[in-house]
């Protein structure tokens, strides 16, 4: 449904083209997991609309665990002979028999209630998934894996203020449950570079900054996720905390472009901070953005008991984003423009589709 909206396309066009090195990418075949997801879906998209609009030939695998939810997502696009659905948990040995060329492994929760409700499911698809893919790389030979790790994996720094670079690290409380999320990605980060070492399969890791756009899933309930949804119901935007965090924030489509280049041009058993530098700002002043664009105030409520549990001990989340410049890339969006996209985007979606998102 996303991908005949005339927003969307553009920003699908702007990705693909903002890709350094893109052709790289036609005739290939690509394993996405977590394909329902926001970045996910947002890279299914893109590489449908490159065999549609230039010809592509890529051959697309979409992993999720519902094949429901897969044919509701990609309705738009299901009865292209190229897309191919994959239903499994991630976690389990893959069952395909296709060789592909790259896996891009996006499976797994990022929000906050799934590291308060179900934290052991939220490592999972992390350390088992990303093992499970590996060895099929391995296995398979093929040309290079793709990890979507966090920004999250710096932990809280107890340095100067700056953007967070490839080399840092930061502390990280191991008996917290909260960090079910953050040292998940740490130990697939290193399942990756272990698998590069001893078997020598090309793998990247690509940490991600605070990624926004119109095509959430349900279950996402990230601020900014709340912050759109209030917007599109014509209500205040709602803060549950003071907002003062400070973090670096990407548009989906910038993301994208941003992992693509990674997957065609770093360096292998290296990571890249996935991040714009003109999109850093508080959740506090992303929140006055999304009210400025929809007409609304900014409001503070007292957070639940569960969402004080959800809240995170990181108070700056800055990425610098130098080592994904030098291949070549930059960012398209910056906040402002992300955000009105973001918006337009998701109230015509909503208003075509009455049951939302």
């Amino acid at each position: 449904m996303y991908i005949k909206n005339e927003i969307y396309r553009e920003d699908l066009m702007t990705a693909l083209h903002s890709t350094v090195n893109y052709r790289k990418l036609f005739h290939k075949s690509i394993l996405v997991t977590g394909a329902a997801g926001l970045i996910g879906s947002f890279l299914v998209d893109l590489f449908m609309y490159a065999n549609r609009q230039e010809n592509a030939g890529i051959q697309v695998y979409a992993l999720a665990r519902n094949e429901e939810t897969l044919c509701t997502r990609f309705v738009s696009v299901r009865e292209m002979p190229e897309l191919h659905f994959v239903v499994q948990d991630v976690t389990e040995p893959l069952h395909m028999k296709e060789r592909v060329d790259y896996i891009v492994h996006a499976a797994g929760d990022g929000f906050p209630s799934a590291f308060r409700e179900h934290p052991v499911e939220t490592m999972t698809p992390a350390v088992l998934g990303t093992c499970q893919l590996l060895q099929y790389a391995k296995e398979a030979g093929i040309e290079r894996f793709l990890y979507l790790s966090s920004g999250e994996v710096y932990g809280k720094s107890v340095e100067e203020m700056h953007g967070f670079t490839e080399t840092e690290t930061g502390h990280i409380d191991s008996m917290d449950v909260r960090s079910c999320y953050p040292i998940a990605k740490c130990c697939a980060e290193t399942l990756c570079v272990s698998f590069t070492e001893q078997y020598r399969v090309s793998t990247v890791i690509a940490r991600l900054s605070h990624t926004y756009g119109a095509n959430v899933s349900l279950r996402d309930n990230r601020a900014t996720v709340q912050f759109m949804k209030n917007a599109l119901a014509g209500q205040d935007i709602v803060l549950h905390s003071p907002g003062k965090q400070l973090r670096s924030y990407t548009y989906v489509a910038d993301c994208a472009s941003g992992l693509l280049t990674v997957l065609l041009n770093g360096t292998s058993g290296e990571a890249y901070n996935i991040a714009n530098a003109a999109s850093r700002v508080t959740i506090a002043e992303f929140a006055a953005i999304v009210a400025e664009k929809s007409g609304r105030q900014c409001v503070f409520e007292q957070p639940s008991d569960s969402e004080k549990r959800e809240l995170t001990p990181i108070e700056y989340a800055v990425l610098a984003s130098d080592k994904l410049e030098g291949l070549g890339w930059g960012g398209k969006y910056d906040i402002s423009v992300g955000v009105s996209r973001m918006l337009e985007i998701a109230e015509k979606i909503s208003s075509d589709n009455t049951e939302g998102f």
